[in-house]
């Protein structure tokens, strides 16, 4: 996971953090929009303020545990014309900005790989910075797709196969946040998410990098 307390790379950190967190929700709050939900704009959540997005706890919890929360956007899936495709979108909006951030910052380790800037300590301190904006947005990307009450890759099921039938799901969304936490706290949630984070990385890498 992104758990790392070297106080440089929490440093490094920061911007790509701050860089994933107000996207992913700008972009929930901007595709909303553009389906017809006036919500996120009553709110003030189409914009790219951080004041507007970021919740400073789980910001700083990010930073240090590896998992963490911005301002979630308030929806309002009456609004839109296909509510299930349409709250889908919006669910998967966020998620797919932060992969995108990735796929730009790998783009442009590689320009930098290229013009040969990496043979100064400018140059590689600018590399790292890059590196690691990627590998938070990864993170971030898988962490929010897991299909688990509370994140992005829910509401895509919950809308694909309506788990309100369901007994299991129900049980799931009642005690989804204490199971998070358990699993948070044992160490648990970073084995599970570790190997698919390295395959999304690496795969990224071996695309763009290589």
């Amino acid at each position: 996971m992104l758990r790392n307390l070297d106080p440089i790379y929490m440093l490094l950190s920061i911007p790509g953090l701050l860089l994933g967190f107000v996207l992913h929700e700008f972009a929930h709050a901007k595709m909303s929009d553009a389906l017809g939900d006036p919500t996120p704009r009553s709110q003030g959540r189409i914009t790219l303020d951080p004041r507007s997005h970021i919740d400073i706890i789980g910001f700083i919890v990010m930073l240090i545990a590896g998992f963490g929360w911005a301002k979630p956007v308030m929806t309002n899936p009456r609004f839109y014309k296909k509510p299930r495709r349409d709250d889908i979108l919006v669910s998967i909006a966020g998620p797919l900005m932060n992969l995108l951030i990735a796929v730009v910052f790998y783009g442009l380790t590689k320009i930098l790989l290229l013009s040969n800037i990496l043979n100064n300590n400018i140059g590689k301190n600018v590399a790292s910075l890059l590196v690691i904006t990627a590998g938070i947005n990864v993170v971030l990307f898988v962490l929010n797709m897991i299909p688990f009450p509370m994140f992005d890759g829910y509401h895509v099921i919950s809308n694909l196969f309506n788990t309100w039938r369901y007994r299991f799901f129900n049980l799931l969304e009642q005690y989804g946040m204490f199971i998070f936490i358990l699993l948070a706290v044992s160490g648990m949630l970073g084995k599970i998410i570790s190997p698919v984070v390295n395959v999304v990385n690496n795969f990224l890498i071996n695309l763009i990098l290589y």
